[in-house]
């Protein structure tokens, strides 16, 4: 049907995905669309006026016919399916496949002028739809029996094994090989009364109830089953799948209280004679009790492990025998058990009758307003445990005392090598102020300042490993801070390095402290180039990342929250696993002795821990290595820092500045250089020496106190002189901020910190900052 004719028919029709024919009374061709052309090989126009069985050769089913003449001369539709037959018309597709299809016949119009719509559709589409649903409901079965706790047997009409799932093969001890092929019942030691049920199953009848079968394991063991099973057809087959459930645990269970029921019968009759065995010989104690814990019944391990006399028992509550303190877990239990709750396990620590304790397990259901329990003693487990905690304390202690061995070891090395350079350099000095030679006394003093800020450095460095090091914690634009590190990031890394800085244009800031993460990323840098020995390139990214929920990193986790990310990657010789799960640890290096501390990775780690964040690495040998630091996102806009003040300016206006020190040196330094700026400076040894004068009406205008005082600390101080002058500005000083935590956040308003060792005139300039803001 390529165009309208002459009955209307519409070359629209060629687009639809299935075949049209329509015939006129005398059962001639009106026309037919593109689908027919293509499957019979004529033309619309070659078939027009032409008969069906004389354009396919008479190849015309008598079913179809008969469905036609109904169509055209009683008006009735009829759908005629074909299966069986490999088609009922000649028709075949472009690719030479013989059309499976159905034809459905429908009239059109009215007598006199009735016609015939013939619509056929290719059903080998819809068989392969059929298909594809089918293999999927069996990939699901499939994935359904091969993960279900239960055996699932498939099995002919004989009985004999065809299918299994994993589940079979655990429970019996065959490998699949041995299952199949083999009837059922030569795994059970009760076949007969499998034989039976797999009859009524088979003819049709069907299962009440589960069964109860015993199996035989491949070791010889029993196996205890309840079993369920179905018929299923398929070609003409019967098949039968069995389910069997294990019921080893209760069937113990079951036992245990059918056992116990049986030893209650007896003592309600009085009668002990013929107790049962087990409760006899049992080391578990066992007792049958009313509801409200009044004992009616208990077996000989109560004499035999807690030492009481049946005669002490009998009448008496099972809660005088549990210890005051976890008397009411009993008798939430007890309570729980009463309302019909599911038993559940609970340990108590029973009284003995030698005035010691035994930890006891106890399992308990309630029937017939009776408690039924049995107790198994965990006491020797529970000291086991206990002993391998002390022996888990033990071995971690002893871990703890050989790392101090290490960092002892080696930091005692290096300050002796530093105090070396200090001490030789002033005694030099001193003697040459005694002779009154004064030329090359420069080099010496920078001698022993290079050699203290080397100390400094080290100390700065093991504070971070150990999260102690006071941060500083400002809004930071790590993209102007990476900027500026380049110079000195290309000159450590030397040429053979190609540097590539990738920084993202929508950072947001950062809430760190800039000169650790400076340190931060030179170490990392560092370790980069000394992994690409033959050259490489290292890459420092910048991105913003969002955790939307606690993630898990190994044996670390990150909050949610937004964060800063800074990427620093190689393309060095990178880490073997093991190496990798080893690369945070203090003392690890992969370096030559006396080439690497082991605490760079270290320090880096707790510097992301302080700042919380995080630190992530990934690695493989041979390709390199990548390092993302994440950093708590700075909401808020970043402050531009002006430039520091020249040194000169950097004096007093006679200014009163209280300094409380505890170290005599310490403070004699900094009264002196503060005396030299031009304060006035007053002193005290510790807080209770500080007390009077700030108390008193002396004006002060600033405070300097160390954090790490005996007696009250730095900031406990500084709450007690804001309390009488609270507008007095405070400045810390401080190796590491642990003991000082207050009432407040540690830093308020008008309070700023110092870190030791420093340098004086930072100290010189910080003071006058505080002073004229």
């Amino acid at each position: 049907m390529n165009a309208p004719d002459r009955n209307g028919v519409s070359g629209v029709f060629d687009a639809i995905d299935l075949g049209l024919i329509l015939l006129d009374g005398d059962r001639r061709v009106i026309g037919w669309n593109a689908w027919i052309e293509k499957a019979s090989g004529l033309s619309d126009t070659a078939a027009r006026d032409h008969r069906l069985d004389e354009l396919f050769a008479g190849r015309i089913p008598p079913r179809l016919a008969t469905a036609i003449s109904q169509a055209l001369e009683l008006g009735a539709s009829s759908l005629v399916t074909h299966t069986l037959h490999p088609a009922m018309l000649p028709l075949r597709t472009p690719t030479g496949r013989q059309l499976v299809h159905n034809i459905s016949v429908r009239p059109i119009g009215k007598r006199p002028h009735l016609r015939c719509l013939l619509q056929i559709l290719d059903v080998t589409v819809v068989a392969g739809r059929e298909r594809i649903l089918r293999e999927r409901q069996n990939a699901r079965y499939d994935a359904v029996v091969g993960s279900a706790p239960d055996t699932i047997l498939t099995l002919d009409a004989d009985g004999t094994v065809q299918l299994v799932n994993p589940a079979a093969v655990q429970q019996f001890g065959y490998s699949p090989e041995e299952l199949v092929g083999q009837p059922l019942s030569s795994f059970l030691e009760n076949p007969q009364e499998w034989g039976t049920a797999f009859k009524a199953v088979r003819a049709g009848e069907g299962l009440s109830r589960p069964i109860e079968l015993t199996a035989r394991r491949k070791n010889g063991s029993p196996s205890y089953l309840e079993a369920s099973a179905s018929r299923w057809t398929t070609e003409g087959r019967t098949f039968v799948t069995a389910i069997l459930r294990d019921v080893n645990e209760r069937r113990m269970a079951v036992d245990a209280l059918r056992l116990l029921n049986q030893t209650l019968e007896k003592r309600v009759a009085q009668s002990t004679a013929d107790r049962n065995r087990m409760w006899t010989l049992s080391t578990d104690v066992m007792m049958v009790a009313g509801l409200d814990g009044t004992l009616n019944s208990v077996n000989p391990a109560w004499t035999q492990l807690l030492g009481w006399q049946e005669s002490e028992l009998i009448g008496a509550n099972v809660m005088d025998f549990v210890v005051p303190e976890e008397r009411a877990v009993l008798q939430a239990e007890l309570d729980a058990l009463a309302r019909g709750t599911a038993p559940r396990l609970i340990e108590l620590t029973m009284r003995a009758g030698d005035d010691a304790s035994r930890r006891i397990e106890w399992s308990a259901v309630a029937a017939d307003n009776l408690l039924q329990a049995v107790g198994r003693d965990v006491t020797a487990e529970r000291e086991a445990e206990k002993a391998l905690r002390q022996a888990e304390e033990a071995l971690r202690h002893s871990q703890k005392m050989e790392a101090i061995g290490q960092l002892t070891g080696g930091i005692a090395h290096d300050f002796n090598n530093m105090l070396t350079a200090i001490i030789g350099s002033m005694e030099v000095l001193k003697r040459r102020i005694r002779d009154g030679r004064y030329d090359d006394m420069h080099s010496f003093m920078d001698s022993a300042i290079g050699a203290a800020n080397r100390a400094a450095s080290l100390t700065h460095r093991l504070l971070a490993f150990a999260r102690r090091q006071p941060l500083d914690p400002k809004a930071v634009d790590v993209n102007k801070l990476i900027y500026g590190m380049e110079d000195l990031l290309e000159r450590t890394l030397g040429e053979k390095i190609k540097l590539e800085v990738r920084l993202a244009p929508d950072l947001g800031p950062a809430l760190t402290d800039a000169h650790q993460l400076e340190n931060a990323i030179l170490n990392l840098a560092i370790n980069a180039r000394d992994a690409m020995p033959q050259g490489g390139t290292l890459t420092i990214a910048t991105e913003n990342a969002i955790i939307k929920s606690r993630e898990q990193y190994g044996q670390e986790t990150i909050d949610a929250g937004d964060y800063t990310v800074v990427c620093v990657g190689d393309t060095g010789v990178g880490m073997s696993p093991d190496t990798l799960s080893k690369v945070f640890e203090p003392f690890f290096t992969t370096k030559p002795l006396g080439q690497g501390t082991g605490l760079g990775l270290s320090m880096i780690y707790g510097f992301a821990k302080q700042s919380r964040g995080h630190i992530r690495v990934e690695s493989a040998e041979n390709v390199g290595t990548t390092f993302q630091l994440y950093l708590p996102r700075y909401q808020g806009a970043v402050e531009t820092r002006p430039l520091a003040p020249a040194r000169d300016a950097a004096t007093g206006a006679g200014e009163t500045v209280l300094v409380i020190e505890d170290d005599p040196a310490v403070r004699l330094i900094i009264s002196n250089v503060l005396q030299d700026l031009g304060y006035a400076s007053l002193e005290a040894s510790d807080g209770q020496a500080a007390l009077p004068i700030l108390t008193s009406n002396t004006p002060l205008d600033l405070l300097i106190t160390d954090v790490g005082l005996p007696g009250m600390n730095g900031r406990q101080i500084a709450e007690i002189a804001r309390q009488h002058r609270p507008e007095l500005k405070v400045l810390f000083v401080t190796g590491y901020a642990e003991h000082a935590t207050g009432h407040a956040p540690f830093l308020a308003r008008g309070m700023e910190m110092v870190t030791k060792p420093f340098a004086l005139d930072a100290l010189a300039l910080k003071i006058r900052d505080m002073l004229r803001k």
